[in-house]
């Protein structure tokens, strides 16, 4: 009667913490074996099982209704124990229909849990050439190991109340057997696991601007503001590259060397800005914002070229800084995943 209680107490304090089937809507059929303990509950002496432990087969098939609770139907097969009476022995078996509630603390999402199992059974025992029909319950408490969502592996102990009742001529034996078992289950339907699902990205539209530093040399001649047939293409590439923005605009900017006055350079650095914002214009381009001339001002040599001799050499190093800058400025729009 304590170890009923026990048990009794620990299915309940199990049965608390229980929560979550292994996969929804998932069916289970199954095989396991393991060894079995008889236990003696009450006997009339000199009436007894003696050899207590033994050896079972199982069979089971589960469903999941819900993500927290599945029906199983089991069928047990006891063998090795021995009744004693009278100085004899004789071995008997047990043939237990069992259905039962399994409620399970999941591991993972493909069907690794713990879990508790009860409910009632019906056992047949047979001694030699007779037999016991009697109503039993069985509380249960185990693991199992998805190996994939199709396939796992389970270990558990089953304690199965009244699986003897013989009563005798006097002679009174009643017991329960405890079954340590492993065993596997081949797993059918249920529910994918929902992929992860990210967020949308968010479009944001940000202003660019890009600069684009055309060599003199390319553009024009030596000297000179009226635009090459080189020039003429790389003002198309700048076009071109920027077809990925939107809303755009452009200005131009025209620069010279230090050799030469103020105003000279001045007025040949216009004329350049003017004759490549011409030609954007002859590319489609339409929102000109500036075509303006800076003269000798902004160098990118810096000063490089002061101990360079020979005017020829000067004006070689001094290259850089001949120069038409175009400035495009546009809309980009950019992905951003939350």
């Amino acid at each position: 009667m304590k170890k009923s209680l026990l048990a009794l107490a620990v299915a309940a304090s199990v049965a608390s913490f229980a929560a979550n089937a292994a996969v929804e809507g998932s069916f289970a059929l199954g095989a396991g074996a393991g060894w079995t303990h008889a236990f003696n509950t009450d006997v009339t002496a000199p009436a007894e099982v003696g050899d207590k432990n033994g050896y079972a087969l199982k069979l089971n098939g589960e469903y999941n209704f819900t993500d927290w609770f599945g029906l199983g139907l089991g069928y047990d097969y006891l063998n090795g124990a021995k009744i004693e009476e009278l100085g004899s022995s004789s071995k008997y078996h047990n043939n237990i229909v069992e259905l039962y509630g399994r409620f399970a603390l999941p591991l993972d999402n493909q069907g690794s849990d713990v879990f508790f199992k009860v409910g009632p059974t019906w056992n047949r025992t047979s001694n030699e050439n007779t037999h016991d029909d009697n109503i039993g319950a069985v509380l249960g408490v185990g693991a199992q190991w998805a190996i994939n969502q199709s396939f796992n592996l389970r270990a558990g102990y089953d304690y199965f109340f009244k699986t003897s009742d013989y009563d005798k001529y006097g002679f009174k034996t009643e017991s329960d057997t405890g079954l340590l078992y492993v065993g596997f289950n081949f797993v059918f339907g249920g529910n994918t696991p929902a992929p992860v699902v990210q967020a949308p990205a968010q479009k944001q539209t940000v202003r660019v601007t890009e600069n684009h530093s055309l060599a003199a040399g390319l553009l024009f001649p030596f000297d000179g503001s009226t635009i090459s047939q080189e020039g003429k293409k790389a003002v198309a590439d700048v076009v071109a590259s920027s077809k990925n923005l939107q809303n755009t605009e452009f200005a131009v900017y025209g620069y010279t060397d230090r050799i030469g006055s103020d105003a000279y350079n001045q007025k040949l650095s216009q004329k350049r800005a003017d004759a490549v914002a011409q030609e954007l214009q002859a590319n489609g381009v339409t929102t000109l914002t500036a075509s303006e001339g800076r003269g000798k001002s902004s160098p990118v040599t810096g000063n490089k070229c002061d101990s360079v001799k020979g005017r020829a050499a000067v004006i070689d190093c001094l290259s850089p800084d001949r120069r038409v800058e175009i400035v495009v400025t546009g809309d980009t729009v950019k992905e951003e995943q939350e």
